[in-house]
């Protein structure tokens, strides 16, 4: 159940009556994060900007509830709050995590049985969460906004390789259903709360049938190392209308694909993904549509090597890019709509001091490209922090 708590690594667990348990677990995170724009837009800002913030995490502050087992059934409940330690920083309010200074991203229950699990409630979403769970900017920071130009400030967390690599998976409400671990392979479904877009058209937005998710994975360990592959796929279908009118129907679709192999202390991960009308880091209405409402196609990868001293340093370094078909009704230059490609490279060393306390030094390169605009922007972005986990 400590699956969404990303930095946490341990729990602090108290028994109770009748074989129950109640356990908590979390984390705080904080980053000195310098960010030095260099921008090739008529308005840019040119930036240079120092926050104190949270990085890619919020701070987590989980609560678990374990029932024992009976009639061959294991039942159990997590609900987490995530209170940033920033609170006057956003860029911009369709861009807000949470609108504010605190979050709820989990609140959930599992039944664990034969059959494998099911899972009701508000959890990390499948399509694209290896891709985030697994990138080295998940204990770091990675970029500071969804484009190199614009304000870099960063909302309640920082981007890690969001919009730079992958989609973002997102916390969503949903029924999930697990199989059990078959020789290494899992396979998962979901049926989701569906997200409102802003669909270009329609002067509302209005949901209309759930979003459903799925995910294959295969595990296995050996002598030395272990490996794990996956594929995950996401649909949805979006309408919009004007004067109580539907006068906008479409469906937004992507998958994504990706391994990890751990060989000694060397550790690489490689992703790739490919959507319609997911725009930039799988938030819709940004790059999403085309300005006569098509959807636009996109795709994206990061790679990622590291190696891992004595199982306390980790040091790594990442590339990855994402990119948009070309909106061919869209005329200005500069923006989401004109944006062709994002691409980070990313270096880091992430030390564990004890199992309690990690240190952390990042270096970020952010480059966004335009079709029509001639010239990139640029972001260097430099960050040192920690966690303290429980």
């Amino acid at each position: 159940m400590a699956f969404g708590a990303g930095a946490a690594n341990a729990a602090i667990v108290v028994g109770g009556e009748n074989g129950y348990e109640f356990s908590v677990d979390g984390n705080i995170n904080q980053f000195y994060i310098y960010s030095d724009q260099d921008s090739a837009t008529a308005a840019g800002l040119d930036q240079s900007n120092a926050q104190i913030a949270n990085g890619l995490l919020p701070t987590f502050f989980g609560f678990n509830v374990s029932a024992p087992e009976i009639n061959g059934l294991k039942v159990g409940a997590r609900v987490s709050i995530s209170p940033s330690t920033n609170d006057g920083s956003y860029f911009g309010g369709a861009l807000e995590q949470g609108g504010g200074a605190m979050e709820q991203r989990e609140a959930f229950a599992t039944v664990d049985g034969s059959f494998g699990q099911i899972l009701a409630g508000k959890a990390l979403g499948l399509y694209s969460s290896n891709n985030i769970l697994l990138d080295q900017t998940l204990f770091g920071v990675g970029a500071t906004g969804l484009i190199a130009s614009g304000d870099q400030n960063s909302a309640v967390t920082t981007l890690g390789r969001i919009g730079w690599g992958y989609d973002y998976a997102n916390w969503r409400s949903q029924f999930r259903y697990t199989t059990p671990d078959m020789n290494g392979f899992k396979a998962a479904f979901a049926i989701v709360d569906a997200e409102d877009y802003a669909y270009q058209g329609a002067t509302t937005k209005f949901e209309k049938d759930p979003r459903y998710e799925a995910q294959l994975s295969y595990a296995t360990a050996f002598d030395g190392g272990s490996m794990k592959l996956w594929a995950d796929y996401m649909s949805q279908k979006i309408d919009g209308e004007t004067g109580g009118v539907e006068v906008a129907e479409d469906r937004i679709d992507a998958y994504t694909v990706g391994g990890q192999l751990i060989l000694g202390g060397f550790e690489a991960v490689a992703t790739y993904y490919d959507n319609e009308g997911q725009g930039i880091g799988g938030f819709g209405v940004l790059g999403g549509f085309e300005t006569n409402g098509d959807a636009r196609e996109g795709d994206g990868y990061y790679v990622q090597a590291g190696y891992r001293f004595a199982g306390k340093t980790f040091l790594a370094a990442s590339y990855g890019e994402s990119t948009l078909d070309r909106d061919n009704n869209n005329v200005t230059a500069g923006g989401f709509g004109d944006l062709d490609a994002n691409e980070m490279v990313t270096v880091g060393i992430y030390h564990d001091v004890t199992a309690n306390l990690k240190l952390v030094a990042e270096y970020s390169k952010m480059e966004t490209e335009y079709y029509i605009q001639s010239d990139e922007d640029e972001v260097d972005v430099i960050s040192l922090g920690g966690f303290v986990t429980w």
